[in-house]
Protein backbone atom coordinates (compact mmCIF):
# COMPACT_ATOMS: atom_id res chain seq x y z
CA UNK A 1 0.00 0.00 0.00
CA UNK A 2 1.24 3.17 -1.06
CA UNK A 3 -0.08 6.78 1.06
CA UNK A 4 0.95 9.25 -1.46
CA UNK A 5 -0.77 12.47 -2.45
CA UNK A 6 0.44 15.43 -4.62
CA UNK A 7 -0.77 19.39 -2.47
CA UNK A 8 -2.84 21.37 -4.59
CA UNK A 9 -1.72 25.07 -4.14
CA UNK A 10 -4.66 25.63 -1.91
CA UNK A 11 -3.74 22.75 0.26
CA UNK A 12 -0.07 23.65 0.48
CA UNK A 13 -1.16 27.22 1.61
CA UNK A 14 -3.56 26.17 3.87
CA UNK A 15 -0.87 23.69 5.49
CA UNK A 16 1.85 26.37 5.28
CA UNK A 17 -0.08 28.23 7.28
CA UNK A 18 0.02 26.19 10.31
CA UNK A 19 3.74 25.65 10.01
CA UNK A 20 4.62 28.56 12.12
CA UNK A 21 3.77 31.16 14.29
CA UNK A 22 3.01 35.24 14.09
CA UNK A 23 6.82 36.07 15.50
CA UNK A 24 7.54 38.75 17.80
CA UNK A 25 10.99 40.53 18.38
CA UNK A 26 13.12 40.26 20.72
CA UNK A 27 16.71 38.97 21.61
CA UNK A 28 18.74 35.96 22.97
CA UNK A 29 21.98 36.51 24.55
CA UNK A 30 22.04 32.77 25.41
CA UNK A 31 24.38 30.29 23.77
CA UNK A 32 22.48 28.11 22.26
CA UNK A 33 23.35 23.89 22.24
CA UNK A 34 24.82 22.45 20.24
CA UNK A 35 26.57 25.56 19.08
CA UNK A 36 28.69 28.23 20.24
CA UNK A 37 26.82 31.23 18.40
CA UNK A 38 27.05 34.40 20.00
CA UNK A 39 23.91 35.81 21.48
CA UNK A 40 21.34 37.20 18.61
CA UNK A 41 19.71 39.56 17.88
CA UNK A 42 15.90 38.66 16.66
CA UNK A 43 14.53 40.08 13.49
CA UNK A 44 10.76 39.26 13.41
CA UNK A 45 7.23 40.96 13.76
CA UNK A 46 5.12 42.33 16.43
CA UNK A 47 2.38 40.55 14.22
CA UNK A 48 0.89 37.77 16.62
CA UNK A 49 -2.18 36.83 14.27
CA UNK A 50 -2.87 40.71 13.06
CA UNK A 51 -1.24 42.67 10.46
CA UNK A 52 0.36 45.19 13.14
CA UNK A 53 3.42 45.74 13.99
CA UNK A 54 6.89 46.38 12.32
CA UNK A 55 9.61 44.15 12.37
CA UNK A 56 13.44 43.87 13.79
CA UNK A 57 16.01 45.05 16.42
CA UNK A 58 19.21 44.73 14.46
CA UNK A 59 22.45 46.59 13.88
CA UNK A 60 24.35 48.64 11.45
CA UNK A 61 27.16 47.86 8.95
CA UNK A 62 27.40 46.08 5.53
CA UNK A 63 28.54 42.64 4.57
CA UNK A 64 27.56 42.15 0.75
CA UNK A 65 29.71 38.84 0.17
CA UNK A 66 29.69 37.52 -3.51
CA UNK A 67 31.77 34.59 -3.47
CA UNK A 68 29.92 31.70 -1.52
CA UNK A 69 28.04 34.76 -0.38
CA UNK A 70 25.65 32.75 2.26
CA UNK A 71 28.58 30.75 4.04
CA UNK A 72 30.04 34.16 4.60
CA UNK A 73 26.91 35.57 5.37
CA UNK A 74 26.19 33.29 8.21
CA UNK A 75 29.88 34.29 9.64
CA UNK A 76 29.33 38.02 9.82
CA UNK A 77 27.89 39.53 13.05
CA UNK A 78 24.49 39.51 13.87
CA UNK A 79 22.75 42.54 12.87
CA UNK A 80 25.30 43.04 9.93
CA UNK A 81 23.78 44.24 6.55
CA UNK A 82 24.01 41.73 3.90
CA UNK A 83 23.07 41.59 0.32
CA UNK A 84 22.56 38.22 -1.75
CA UNK A 85 22.51 38.51 -5.18
CA UNK A 86 21.22 36.03 -8.28
CA UNK A 87 20.21 33.46 -5.17
CA UNK A 88 17.06 30.77 -6.05
CA UNK A 89 13.82 30.78 -3.83
CA UNK A 90 14.63 27.03 -2.96
CA UNK A 91 11.48 26.40 -0.04
CA UNK A 92 8.39 28.37 1.49
CA UNK A 93 7.94 27.71 4.97
CA UNK A 94 4.87 30.61 5.51
CA UNK A 95 3.03 33.15 3.73
CA UNK A 96 -0.22 35.15 4.32
CA UNK A 97 -1.86 37.36 2.23
CA UNK A 98 -2.78 40.69 4.59
CA UNK A 99 -6.11 40.67 6.07
CA UNK A 100 -6.24 45.05 5.65
CA UNK A 101 -6.66 44.70 1.83
CA UNK A 102 -4.02 46.16 0.77
CA UNK A 103 -2.38 43.43 -1.48
CA UNK A 104 0.74 43.37 1.10
CA UNK A 105 2.16 39.70 1.76
CA UNK A 106 4.08 38.28 4.71
CA UNK A 107 6.46 35.21 3.57
CA UNK A 108 8.99 32.98 5.65
CA UNK A 109 10.65 30.95 2.79
CA UNK A 110 14.70 29.63 1.84
CA UNK A 111 16.86 30.55 -1.10
CA UNK A 112 19.94 28.64 -2.67
CA UNK A 113 22.53 30.09 -4.50
CA UNK A 114 22.96 27.93 -7.14
CA UNK A 115 26.57 28.94 -7.25
CA UNK A 116 27.11 27.31 -4.31
CA UNK A 117 24.12 25.10 -4.10
CA UNK A 118 25.15 23.63 -0.21
CA UNK A 119 24.54 27.02 0.91
CA UNK A 120 20.81 27.85 1.89
CA UNK A 121 19.29 30.91 3.83
CA UNK A 122 15.85 31.58 5.53
CA UNK A 123 14.02 34.53 4.48
CA UNK A 124 11.77 36.70 6.80
CA UNK A 125 9.77 39.17 5.03
CA UNK A 126 7.34 41.30 6.92
CA UNK A 127 4.09 43.10 5.04
CA UNK A 128 6.06 46.26 4.76
CA UNK A 129 8.89 44.95 3.06
CA UNK A 130 9.58 45.76 -0.31
CA UNK A 131 7.87 44.69 -2.84
CA UNK A 132 4.65 44.60 -0.09
CA UNK A 133 3.03 42.58 -3.00
CA UNK A 134 5.99 40.12 -3.63
CA UNK A 135 5.39 36.77 -2.28
CA UNK A 136 7.77 34.17 -3.30
CA UNK A 137 7.46 31.11 -5.78
CA UNK A 138 9.71 27.87 -6.08
CA UNK A 139 12.34 28.96 -8.89
CA UNK A 140 11.96 33.14 -8.63
CA UNK A 141 15.63 34.41 -8.84
CA UNK A 142 16.20 37.23 -6.20
CA UNK A 143 18.54 39.61 -4.97
CA UNK A 144 17.90 39.86 -1.37
CA UNK A 145 19.66 42.98 0.97
CA UNK A 146 18.53 43.02 4.37
CA UNK A 147 20.20 41.87 8.10
CA UNK A 148 21.44 39.11 9.38
CA UNK A 149 20.31 37.70 12.85
CA UNK A 150 17.80 35.03 14.08
CA UNK A 151 14.30 33.58 14.33
CA UNK A 152 13.49 34.75 17.97
CA UNK A 153 14.06 32.05 20.68
CA UNK A 154 10.36 31.79 21.41
CA UNK A 155 9.12 31.31 18.15
CA UNK A 156 7.45 27.91 18.01
CA UNK A 157 9.85 26.05 15.39
CA UNK A 158 11.62 28.68 13.99
CA UNK A 159 13.31 29.84 17.05
CA UNK A 160 17.13 30.82 16.83
CA UNK A 161 17.04 29.99 13.23
CA UNK A 162 19.66 32.56 10.96
CA UNK A 163 17.70 34.45 8.60
CA UNK A 164 17.91 37.88 6.61
CA UNK A 165 15.31 40.40 7.72
CA UNK A 166 14.75 43.96 8.09
CA UNK A 167 15.77 46.49 10.43
CA UNK A 168 13.25 48.18 13.46
CA UNK A 169 15.51 50.83 14.46
CA UNK A 170 16.19 52.71 12.65
CA UNK A 171 13.57 51.07 10.49
CA UNK A 172 14.88 49.70 6.82
CA UNK A 173 12.97 47.23 5.06
CA UNK A 174 14.09 44.07 3.67
CA UNK A 175 14.68 44.92 0.27
CA UNK A 176 13.61 41.92 -2.57
CA UNK A 177 14.64 42.71 -6.15
CA UNK A 178 12.59 39.90 -8.57
CA UNK A 179 15.07 38.88 -11.39
CA UNK A 180 13.11 35.92 -12.74
CA UNK A 181 9.75 35.00 -12.11
CA UNK A 182 7.19 31.94 -12.60
CA UNK A 183 10.05 29.69 -13.69
CA UNK A 184 9.07 27.02 -11.87
CA UNK A 185 11.22 23.94 -10.64
CA UNK A 186 13.19 24.27 -13.75
CA UNK A 187 15.26 26.68 -12.38
CA UNK A 188 15.46 24.97 -8.80
CA UNK A 189 19.29 23.50 -8.15
CA UNK A 190 18.64 20.33 -7.85
CA UNK A 191 18.91 18.76 -3.97
CA UNK A 192 21.91 17.84 -2.62
CA UNK A 193 22.18 14.16 -2.40
CA UNK A 194 22.95 13.29 1.07
CA UNK A 195 23.56 9.95 3.23
CA UNK A 196 22.74 9.76 7.04
CA UNK A 197 25.70 10.21 8.04
CA UNK A 198 26.13 13.27 6.33
CA UNK A 199 23.54 14.67 7.93
CA UNK A 200 24.59 13.12 11.28
CA UNK A 201 27.82 15.16 10.72
CA UNK A 202 25.44 18.35 10.90
CA UNK A 203 23.56 18.05 14.08
CA UNK A 204 26.62 19.29 16.47
CA UNK A 205 27.57 21.66 14.83
CA UNK A 206 26.64 25.41 14.80
CA UNK A 207 24.62 27.19 12.32
CA UNK A 208 27.48 29.37 10.48
CA UNK A 209 29.50 25.77 9.74
CA UNK A 210 26.43 22.56 9.58
CA UNK A 211 26.18 21.18 6.01
CA UNK A 212 23.50 21.71 3.69
CA UNK A 213 21.78 23.99 6.24
CA UNK A 214 19.11 26.01 4.50
CA UNK A 215 19.32 23.75 1.45
CA UNK A 216 17.37 21.33 -0.29
CA UNK A 217 18.44 17.85 0.40
CA UNK A 218 17.78 14.11 -0.51
CA UNK A 219 18.15 11.60 2.10
CA UNK A 220 18.92 8.38 0.12
CA UNK A 221 16.80 5.28 0.13
CA UNK A 222 16.56 2.65 1.04
CA UNK A 223 14.72 4.06 4.80
CA UNK A 224 12.64 2.93 7.45
CA UNK A 225 10.26 4.95 9.72
CA UNK A 226 11.90 3.97 13.14
CA UNK A 227 10.13 6.32 15.60
CA UNK A 228 6.46 8.08 15.22
CA UNK A 229 6.70 9.92 17.91
CA UNK A 230 10.45 11.02 18.64
CA UNK A 231 10.78 13.06 22.19
CA UNK A 232 12.58 16.39 20.62
CA UNK A 233 9.56 16.42 18.56
CA UNK A 234 6.79 16.59 21.27
CA UNK A 235 4.43 19.38 22.04
CA UNK A 236 4.84 19.92 25.73
CA UNK A 237 2.22 22.34 26.45
CA UNK A 238 -2.04 22.81 27.12
CA UNK A 239 -3.72 21.39 24.71
CA UNK A 240 -2.27 17.63 22.89
CA UNK A 241 0.59 17.74 25.28
CA UNK A 242 2.24 14.38 25.54
CA UNK A 243 0.37 13.00 22.59
CA UNK A 244 0.82 15.40 19.36
CA UNK A 245 4.73 15.21 18.07
CA UNK A 246 5.41 17.39 14.98
CA UNK A 247 6.88 14.68 12.69
CA UNK A 248 8.79 11.14 12.98
CA UNK A 249 12.16 9.93 12.70
CA UNK A 250 14.02 7.84 10.16
CA UNK A 251 16.93 5.72 9.34
CA UNK A 252 20.20 7.36 10.98
CA UNK A 253 18.25 9.05 13.72
CA UNK A 254 17.22 12.30 11.24
CA UNK A 255 13.70 14.11 12.01
CA UNK A 256 11.62 14.70 9.65
CA UNK A 257 9.14 17.37 10.13
CA UNK A 258 5.96 16.65 8.29
CA UNK A 259 3.78 20.11 9.12
CA UNK A 260 2.96 19.93 5.83
CA UNK A 261 2.11 16.78 4.83
CA UNK A 262 0.41 15.59 7.97
CA UNK A 263 -3.50 15.01 7.96
CA UNK A 264 -5.65 16.98 9.96
CA UNK A 265 -8.82 19.22 10.93
CA UNK A 266 -8.99 22.87 10.92
CA UNK A 267 -11.34 24.53 13.82
CA UNK A 268 -13.57 25.69 10.75
CA UNK A 269 -14.65 22.14 10.48
CA UNK A 270 -12.25 21.58 6.97
CA UNK A 271 -9.76 18.98 7.18
CA UNK A 272 -7.00 18.43 4.99
CA UNK A 273 -6.05 14.68 4.00
CA UNK A 274 -2.01 14.48 3.54
CA UNK A 275 0.61 11.23 3.73
CA UNK A 276 0.36 10.46 6.96
CA UNK A 277 3.20 8.09 7.62
CA UNK A 278 3.29 9.11 10.99
CA UNK A 279 -0.26 8.17 11.62
CA UNK A 280 0.03 4.70 9.35
CA UNK A 281 3.05 3.81 11.66
CA UNK A 282 0.73 4.24 14.90
CA UNK A 283 -2.10 2.39 13.33
CA UNK A 284 0.45 -0.26 13.12
CA UNK A 285 1.93 -0.25 9.47
CA UNK A 286 5.21 -0.71 8.44
CA UNK A 287 6.40 2.32 6.52
CA UNK A 288 9.73 2.19 4.42
CA UNK A 289 10.83 5.00 1.77
CA UNK A 290 13.04 2.78 -0.85
CA UNK A 291 13.83 6.15 -2.94
CA UNK A 292 14.81 8.16 0.50
CA UNK A 293 12.40 11.46 1.17
CA UNK A 294 13.39 15.09 -0.03
CA UNK A 295 13.14 18.34 1.93
CA UNK A 296 14.98 21.92 3.44
CA UNK A 297 17.27 21.04 5.96
CA UNK A 298 17.31 23.45 8.93
CA UNK A 299 16.52 24.01 12.27
CA UNK A 300 13.55 22.84 14.79
CA UNK A 301 12.55 24.20 18.52
CA UNK A 302 9.78 24.67 20.26
CA UNK A 303 8.39 27.15 22.21
CA UNK A 304 5.30 26.03 24.48
CA UNK A 305 2.65 28.63 25.32
CA UNK A 306 3.02 30.07 28.74
CA UNK A 307 -0.42 32.34 29.04
CA UNK A 308 -2.42 29.22 28.70
CA UNK A 309 -3.80 29.23 25.01
CA UNK A 310 -4.24 26.10 23.07
CA UNK A 311 -2.69 27.96 19.87
CA UNK A 312 0.59 27.27 19.51
CA UNK A 313 0.80 29.80 16.22
CA UNK A 314 -1.22 32.77 18.15
CA UNK A 315 0.74 32.94 22.06
CA UNK A 316 4.15 34.15 20.78
CA UNK A 317 5.65 36.31 23.98
CA UNK A 318 9.09 36.92 25.36
CA UNK A 319 7.98 34.84 28.53
CA UNK A 320 9.03 31.39 26.42
CA UNK A 321 11.77 30.23 25.25
CA UNK A 322 12.55 27.54 22.77
CA UNK A 323 14.55 24.22 23.32
CA UNK A 324 14.32 21.00 22.15
CA UNK A 325 11.85 18.81 24.36
CA UNK A 326 13.94 15.71 26.18
CA UNK A 327 17.68 17.18 25.24
CA UNK A 328 19.47 20.63 26.81
CA UNK A 329 19.56 21.89 23.15
CA UNK A 330 18.90 25.13 21.94
CA UNK A 331 17.53 23.45 18.64
CA UNK A 332 18.29 20.73 15.96
CA UNK A 333 17.50 19.77 12.82
CA UNK A 334 15.45 18.56 10.83
CA UNK A 335 14.48 17.59 7.35
CA UNK A 336 11.32 19.70 6.06
CA UNK A 337 9.20 18.16 3.63
CA UNK A 338 7.47 20.80 1.29
CA UNK A 339 4.63 18.52 0.34
CA UNK A 340 3.66 14.75 -0.04
CA UNK A 341 5.91 14.62 -3.50
CA UNK A 342 8.98 14.93 -1.30
CA UNK A 343 7.66 11.70 0.91
CA UNK A 344 7.28 8.67 -1.44
CA UNK A 345 6.60 6.17 1.12
CA UNK A 346 5.21 2.86 0.75
CA UNK A 347 3.28 1.10 4.50
CA UNK A 348 3.39 -2.49 4.73
CA UNK A 349 -0.06 -3.37 6.84
CA UNK A 350 -0.18 -6.30 9.68
CA UNK A 351 -1.83 -9.39 8.30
Amino acid sequence: MELRTKLGAAAFLAAAAMATAAGCGGRDDDNPTPTPDAGCTGVCSTDAGSDAGTNTDAGTGDAGPTANQIAATRKVSFGTKATLRDVVVSGIHYEKLSDQGNGSWRSYFWVTDPAAPKEGLFIHKFYTDTPDAYHPQIGDTVDIEGFFGTEPNYSPFTGRRHHLANQQTPAVPLAITPKTTDAGTANLPPANEVTAEQLQASLAAAQNSAAYLGTRVHLAGPLTLTNPQPSQLQRLDNEDAGTLYYGFEVTGGILVYHDKTRSRTFSDGGSFEGCDFQKAALDGGSVTFPNGISGVWDTYTFAACTNGSSDITGCGNNDRDSGVPGTDQRYTYTIIPQGCEDLPGQVSLPE
